[in-house]
């Protein structure tokens, strides 16, 4: 079994409605690596940019095919290019494991999405990379929401607006 980080941009994949709307399989676009990957591989999602890191984990469902992808959630896609199917176990995308926190351990520091940000997909992943992540995956459920209240009417309405945020947090979470 091998691990792969799949490295995506929001502007070109429309992740939170896909999870949102409760999807869990798609295709994604390879550039390399077809002939290596395998079903059951494991996979990570790498969203780029500020506050991105690491939003998702599963598995390769299918052997890489050359073909048209045909998902409304994606841009960009056009015409036949190698793709590989993969089905999402967990996501997390409200709460990466962001790039500073797997820069800093040791397993993962010197991994290939870090060394070369604007590389291909897939990144290969090591057994100690791939752990480094499995072991920062945010547990699942409602989210606990403290706030500080400080003053009679201004906290009657901090109150509100927080247990508002925290019942969407804890549906967001449940639901994905």
């Amino acid at each position: 079994m091998a691990y792969w980080l799949m490295q995506g941009n929001i502007s070109h994949w429309r992740i939170r409605d896909f999870f949102t709307d409760g999807h869990t399989a798609t295709t994604w676009t390879i550039r390399q690596h077809w002939k290596r990957m395998s079903a059951g591989d494991g996979v990570a999602i790498w969203l780029s940019g500020p506050g991105g890191g690491v939003v998702a984990l599963g598995h390769v469902t299918a052997e890489p095919h050359f073909g048209t992808a045909d998902d409304p959630y994606w841009t960009g896609r056009d015409g036949e290019q190698w793709l590989v199917p993969v089905e999402f176990a967990q996501h997390f995308v409200n709460r990466p494991i962001g790039r500073e926190k797997l820069e800093g351990d040791p397993r993962f520091a010197h991994a290939l999405i870090l060394r070369m940000a604007g590389g291909r997909n897939p990144f290969p992943l090591e057994d100690q990379e791939w752990a480094a992540i499995v072991d920062r995956v945010p547990p699942a459920g409602p989210q606990v929401v403290a706030t500080a209240v400080r003053g009679a009417a201004a906290g009657a309405a901090a109150v509100v607006t927080a247990g508002a945020s925290a019942v969407k947090e804890a549906f967001r979470t449940a639901v994905g």
